[in-house]
């Protein structure tokens, strides 16, 4: 089982083995959350999805300018934080052999070239328990 971060934009890309878990507090209109005519699943991803803690802490204008800075992304690693992470990993390991054996991408809004998003913290979450995470990129499917 593979595990990437993505975003919305990208979803449209992924091959049928790639469930897509979906970070955000609202999916976007134009790609519900289930399966598509293609057969990629998108599911919601509740305990990564930002809780109340987080609400009114981003203003979309990334104030301060530095990820670092931001109480958004502090508050929400604290989030990932209390999250057991070995029992929410093996429970993504049965997920993936109800799904055929899938990968994963967590699904953020933003892209990759805006630091500020969500990606950041699941990233250095996963790394900081020992996961192998990365970006997926479309390229690695025609690999």
């Amino acid at each position: 089982m593979k595990i990437y971060t993505s975003y919305w934009a990208q979803v449209r890309n992924f091959p049928t083995n790639l469930v897509g878990l979906n970070t955000t507090v609202w999916p976007p209109k134009y790609r519900p959350l289930g399966q598509d005519k293609r057969g990629v699943w998108v599911l919601n991803c509740k305990p990564l999805i930002p809780g109340r803690e987080c609400e009114y802490l981003c203003r979309g204008k990334c104030d301060p300018p530095h990820p670092q800075d931001c109480e958004f992304l502090k508050t929400y690693r604290k989030q990932l934080d209390k999250i057991n992470f070995n029992e929410f990993y093996n429970y993504m390991k049965e997920l993936s052999k109800k799904y055929n054996n899938a990968d994963f991408a967590f699904i953020v809004f933003e892209p990759p070239t805006r630091e500020c998003s969500e990606r950041i913290p699941i990233q250095n979450w996963f790394h900081d328990n020992g996961i192998e995470i990365e970006e997926w990129n479309p390229i690695f499917d025609f690999l």
